[in-house]
């Protein structure tokens, strides 16, 4: 890389920061702090691009009550095995998404989950999900009321689920029925719910 370009990144790191993040009750909390730890040694290019992740991650958020920041402590705080798995959820979602929309979409069920909406398991695989989808379709389920596209191809993804029919004598209607996942009813109803 660029030496200039490195010294840029490396002086002006602290300073994009700290621009990034002028809320002290998101510096307090954990697994965002790790976050913010490791943006703090920026020396790539990779790097300014996880930071921009992060950025929007926190713009998308919203501010956070004090029990909602309580309540994320306490989770951290719970066991380091879980907060592991806690953390590490929307960490690899964040550094590995390939959109800006999967990470506003992930803010959104981040505020959902601090409000209680769903358990912290349904959390992680909302994270896997919105890690695994192809963009367009987790666009076209999430924000469309019929979603345009084959939910056959979605199962995969874990945004659709096969329902098996009852065979029959004559052997009519025996094709699988493809319906939204539980994991897509939740990801659309937080997107309608907490869409700024």
């Amino acid at each position: 890389m660029n030496e200039n370009l490195t010294n840029i990144l490396t002086d002006n790191g602290e300073i994009i920061l700290d621009s990034l993040i002028d809320n002290e009750i998101l510096k307090e909390i954990p697994i965002l702090g790790n976050s913010i730890n490791i943006i703090r040694g920026i020396r790539s290019i990779r790097d300014n691009s996880y930071l921009k992740k992060v950025k929007v991650f926190i713009d998308n958020l919203g501010e956070l009550s004090e029990s909602e920041k309580n309540k994320l402590i306490e989770e951290s705080k719970k066991d380091a095995k879980r907060r592991v798995k806690f953390g590490n959820a929307l960490f690899t979602t964040i550094e590995k998404s390939d959109s800006l929309i999967k990470i506003e979409y992930l803010a959104l069920a981040f505020e959902a989950f601090l409000n209680n909406e769903f358990p912290e398991s349904d959390l992680r695989l909302l994270c896997h999900t919105i890690n695994n989808s192809f963009t367009d379709d987790l666009i076209d389920v999430i924000e469309n009321e019929t979603p345009k596209g084959n939910l056959k191809f979605l199962v995969g993804s874990g945004l659709a689920d096969v329902q098996y029919r009852k065979l029959t004598f004559d052997m009519d209607h025996t094709e699988p029925k493809y319906i939204l996942s539980d994991i897509a009813d939740i990801l659309r109803r937080i997107w309608r719910k907490y869409k700024k």
